[in-house]
Formats: C-alpha cells, sequence, structure tokens
C-alpha cells in the first residue's frame, strides 16, 4: 500500500497541502458561476415639487390644497396602467415589486416642497399622482423616465457624484415633471 503513488503523495503534501488544493479547487469552481451584476452609480435625486397659485380650483374656481405621491419606480408599466383610485387606495398592490419608495404630502395653493436623497439603484422612473377635484378633466399622473446608470468606478460606489434634478409642477389641472437646474 505505501507503494501507491497517491498514499505517497499524500504523505508528502501533509494536511496543510491538502488544505490548499481543496482552497484551490473551491476557488475556481466559484469561477464558473453566474456573472455578477455591476453595481450601477449611485445618484443623488433632488426632486422640487411647486403648486401653482390656481392649482386644484374648485366650483368656484378657488385654488384649493391638493395631495401628491411621488413613487420611485422600477419599472413604470404597472404605474402606467393603473387608474387613479386604485393607486390611491391600493398603490402597493397594484405596482407591486416595482415600488421602491413613496413620499405623500399636501400642497396648497403657491406652496413648494423639496425632497432630496439618494436614488435607489434599480429605479427606472419617477411617477407622480396628483389627486386633482376633478379627475375627468385633469391629468392627474405624470412619469418621468430616468437615464440609464452607468457602471459605478471602483471609488465610487457609495459616494453620490451624479445629480438628477427634477422639477414636478402641479399646474391648474395638471402634472408635469422635467429636468431642471436647480443650483441651491
Amino acid at each position: 500500500m505505501a507503494s501507491n503513488p497517491l498514499f505517497r503523495c499524500a504523505a508528502m503534501l501533509g494536511i496543510m497541502g491538502w488544505l490548499a488544493i481543496g482552497v484551490a479547487a473551491l476557488g475556481l469552481g466559484a469561477c464558473g458561476g453566474a456573472p455578477a451584476t455591476a453595481v450601477k452609480e449611485p445618484v443623488k435625486l433632488r426632486l422640487r415639487v411647486v403648486a401653482s397659485e390656481g392649482v386644484n380650483p374648485n366650483e368656484w374656481g378657488v385654488a384649493s390644497p391638493v395631495l401628491v405621491r411621488i413613487y420611485e419606480l422600477k419599472s413604470a408599466a404597472a404605474f402606467s396602467n393603473a387608474d387613479f383610485f386604485t393607486l390611491q387606495d391600493h398603490d402597493r398592490k397594484a405596482i407591486g415589486d416595482d415600488v421602491l419608495a413613496i413620499d405623500e404630502f399636501i400642497l396648497r395653493p403657491g406652496e413648494e416642497r423639496d425632497i432630496e436623497r439618494e436614488s435607489h439603484r434599480a429605479a427606472t422612473a419617477i411617477g407622480v399622482l396628483a389627486g386633482y377635484r376633478e379627475l375627468g378633466k385633469s391629468v392627474w399622473r405624470g412619469i418621468y423616465r430616468l437615464p440609464p446608470r452607468p457602471d459605478a468606478a471602483w471609488y465610487r460606489i457609495t459616494i453620490p457624484v451624479q445629480r438628477q434634478n427634477l422639477t414636478v409642477r402641479l399646474g391648474r389641472r395638471a402634472v408635469s415633471i422635467y429636468q431642471s437646474d436647480q443650483s441651491r
């Protein structure tokens, strides 16, 4: 049995040698797995939400407060296909896993609100829902498709360098979203 080359090799290598071979084999096995997804560049999201002086007029034409919801979305498909009342009452059920973040607040006529945070890395769109009084005469939904994020450089994986400045304008009976220069 001592003449068997396998046993002679084992005796020469010892425990540390076999341990090194095992670690190397595991390392090579890991190389054959699924490709890793690239980490995307972090983006600082700045939203300025502005309600016009004449926003959401009542039956006498007097401006009124308006409910606003801002959605950060993986995909805008479910959001764009849902009706107002489904989004208002059951948004998480209607949009499902596409919802990454929600901000909800009420703005009075002429009021502004700023939202600033790091955008979720999987976000591809910003959706806005505005609770206008006369839904049939209003554009109550807005969608802004975010530009694709580049892969992050190793030294910028956690520090947001890119900024996405958007303005959400709540007009008399319509919501709009556009890219803006917010030098503040």
